[in-house]
């Protein structure tokens, strides 16, 4: 007297952190105009029908290349605008970098972050719903797949 594999939806949420630096200075006259830090917090969700031969969604332990990759390139760096004066001082320098083409807002992170993890990821099986990046305890930005 099980349900029907239809009627079910299954969501999975796993939590990474790295540390990172950057600024806003696109249209923006804020505090955060100045270089900061944050611990990041990025969430990934991801949703789908089935099950795996395992009785799975996903096995947490496979979302470790999306960690892998935050990593490699986003732990302990400054997420920089292609844009911003400040990049030639971190290339002449030898500093760690992330270059963004928009501002490198949460939202931007975000996206970012969402095009490695659908790019790791979807499948037919399953699919990324939203990754969330959150800057703080209070603060914090969805960003949903076009797919969901």
């Amino acid at each position: 007297m099980g349900c029907s594999k239809k009627k079910i939806k299954y969501e999975l949420s796993k939590e990474f952190q790295f540390e990172a630096a950057h600024r806003l200075i696109k249209n923006y006259s804020g505090k955060c105009i100045n270089y900061h830090g944050h611990m990041w917090r990025v969430i990934i969700t991801l949703h789908g029908h089935e099950l795996d031969e395992k009785d799975m969604l996903i096995d947490f332990n496979e979302l470790k290349p999306l960690k892998k990759w935050i990593d490699k390139y986003l732990d302990h760096t400054t997420i920089i605008w292609e844009n911003d004066p400040m990049l030639t001082f971190f290339k002449k320098n030898n500093q760690k970098y992330f270059i963004t083409k928009k501002s490198p807002t949460s939202e931007h992170i975000g996206e970012i972050i969402l095009d490695k993890a659908i790019e790791l990821f979807d499948n037919q099986r399953i699919k990324v719903k939203y990754i969330e990046v959150k800057e703080s305890n209070t603060s914090s930005v969805k960003v949903y797949s076009n797919k969901y």
